[in-house]
């Protein structure tokens, strides 16, 4: 008979054992978990820092947050890319390289290896887009504007920024892990999309090329001020091509030029920096920071992180100059332009000469039956009259072709206006034939051209710009006035030089990317630090 030892013994043992089997398995579990995640942490470069709890089978890591900013782009590694990025999930990061600091820890509790995931850094938003384009990355046009608009509630994997072929996207919206309310953003980059190094001119840096003479002296000057200049001969034999660069800060909704400084063959920064003093300004520094831009939008190098003002826009694309004005100014032929002013008969003068010539006849004809002192008095009246009425004639034309020019430029100003397209067109053409450009000569290299006489010569901004604001005027008014015609006959140079100017901005403004840049300053405006992972 079967017993209560025994029923214990066959029975009671063996459920005692399976009974305690799920905990011996939670404890195997939990060490193998645990060694799994101290070697992926020591893989990645990360503190194996856990504590495990062998019955539960919960590991804890406590992970290091990061706070991220870019090297600078003048240091070896910037240009590199991390050997050993991490594997975890949410470490798309560490693909470059960062000046890193750590400012706190992230606790996770997990209960299988592959739950773990690299805490998000945090970064300056701004830096973060500076750092990506410097390297070549292009913003996406939509992504950024959904952004702009959605906020938060922007899709998960929304493309922010493109690679430079723009067939792959670096910069995402990811999902927000533990973001706290913060943009959370993922980084994809490989080494194929690298293709610029430091040579290359950064974000918000400009640079114009020209052929500058050779200076008489290789003694570095000190360029403290601009009679310190170096003097350049008239014609020198070799014209080593530099170019100039110069960089655009934005402050207080305005562009201003924070440096300049100009480059030597090989685009290499000379020791010294050419002062424009004249350029801080406020016109001045408006023209010269919103033509630039223009410039990079035409010459296909855009300007990623600025943009137009939005007052000039209007202003260059809305058709403000009289046709008869630039007939006046020597632009345009009259046969070219639509019929805007008073014709006269080409033959008036000649009717009136031939009338004089018989009057005249006639009254040599009279003479000759008269004699003695009646004859000499009769030609004494006929040449009194004669003179007098020579100099009546000459004051009647002057005062009639004075009331002519009069109406003239009264019908100029009043005549059709012309698009600020046609207006340039016309102005290469001027300075191709009578302004010394070379033939083939475009409106960039006329532009171009233009921004650099202003660094050099005080006097050629001034003048440039005071036509501009004076566009700027009759534009906002509806018209031009005398005044503004007698400064542009006076300053006829500087009138092509600001219709080039607002011919590029018209070009510029046609452009997609001109939204770019408002997309993502406000985007930094809003999103100050972002979150990688």
């Amino acid at each position: 008979m079967t017993s209560a030892t025994d029923i214990i013994t066959y029975i009671g043992i063996p459920l005692a054992v399976l009974g305690v089997l799920p905990i011996l398995y939670t404890f195997l579990s939990s060490l193998l978990t645990t060694y799994h995640i101290r070697k992926t942490l020591t893989r990645n470069s990360l503190p194996p820092t856990t504590r495990s709890s062998l019955i539960s089978g919960i590991v804890e890591v406590a992970l290091p947050r990061c706070t991220l900013t870019p090297l600078d782009r003048t240091c070896a590694d910037f240009w590199q890319l991390n050997p050993r990025p991490s594997t975890l999930r949410g470490g798309t990061w560490t693909i470059f390289k960062w000046n890193r600091m750590v400012t706190g820890q992230r606790l996770y509790r997990v209960q299988y290896s592959d739950e773990l995931q690299e805490p998000q850094a945090e970064i300056d938003f701004e830096e973060l887009l500076a750092f990506l384009l410097d390297r070549g990355a292009v913003p996406d046009v939509k992504g950024l504007h959904m952004l702009r608009v959605s906020g938060l509630w922007t899709p998960t994997g929304t493309s922010l920024l493109l690679s430079p072929d723009t067939t792959e996207s670096v910069l995402r919206v990811s999902m927000p892990d533990d973001s706290d309310g913060i943009l959370s953003l993922a980084i994809h980059w490989r080494k194929s999309f690298d293709h610029r190094d430091p040579n290359s001119l950064p974000p918000s840096w400009i640079r114009l090329s020209d052929p500058v003479p050779i200076p008489r002296t290789t003694e570095v000057p000190d360029l403290t001020s601009n009679e310190n200049l170096p003097v350049y001969e008239e014609k020198a034999s070799v014209h080593p091509f530099t170019s100039l660069r110069f960089h655009l800060g934005h402050r207080n909704n305005t562009y201003t030029i924070t440096s300049l400084s100009w480059e030597s063959l090989d685009h290499t920064p000379l020791a010294f920096s050419a002062p424009a003093p004249h350029l801080t300004a406020p016109i001045p520094s408006l023209w010269f920071t919103s033509t630039a831009i223009a410039l990079t939008r035409t010459k296909n190098l855009p300007l990623w992180t600025s943009t137009i003002p939005p007052s000039l826009r209007p202003l260059a694309t809305h058709a403000s100059i009289p046709c008869g004005v630039l007939v006046l100014l020597g632009l345009i032929p009259s046969s070219e332009a639509p019929e805007w002013e008073t014709t006269y008969d080409p033959l008036e003068d000649v009717h009136k000469q031939q009338a004089k010539s018989m009057a005249l006849s006639r009254a040599m004809t009279a003479e000759r039956a008269l004699s003695g002192e009646m004859l000499r008095a009769a030609q004494e009246k006929r040449r009194a009259d004669e003179s007098w009425g020579f100099h009546e004639d000459f004051m009647k034309r002057l005062r009639r072709d004075k009331e002519r020019e009069n109406l003239r430029e009264r019908e100029a100003l009043g005549s059709g206006a012309v698009k600020g397209e046609i207006v340039a067109e016309r102005a290469v053409r001027w300075f191709v034939a009578e302004g010394g450009m070379e033939a083939g000569a475009g409106l960039a290299e006329i532009v171009e051209e233009w921004l650099l006489g202003m660094v050099r010569e005080e006097a050629q901004a001034v003048a440039g710009c005071e036509i501009l604001e004076r566009w700027r005027v009759w534009s906002e008014r509806g018209g031009l006035n005398k005044e503004d015609l007698g400064a542009l006959k006076k300053e006829k140079r500087a009138f092509c030089y600001a219709a080039c100017v607002m011919g590029l901005l018209a070009n510029a403004c046609a452009k997609e990317e001109s939204s770019v840049a408002l997309d993502m300053q406000e985007c930094t405006r809003v999103w100050k630090n972002v979150r990688v992972g």
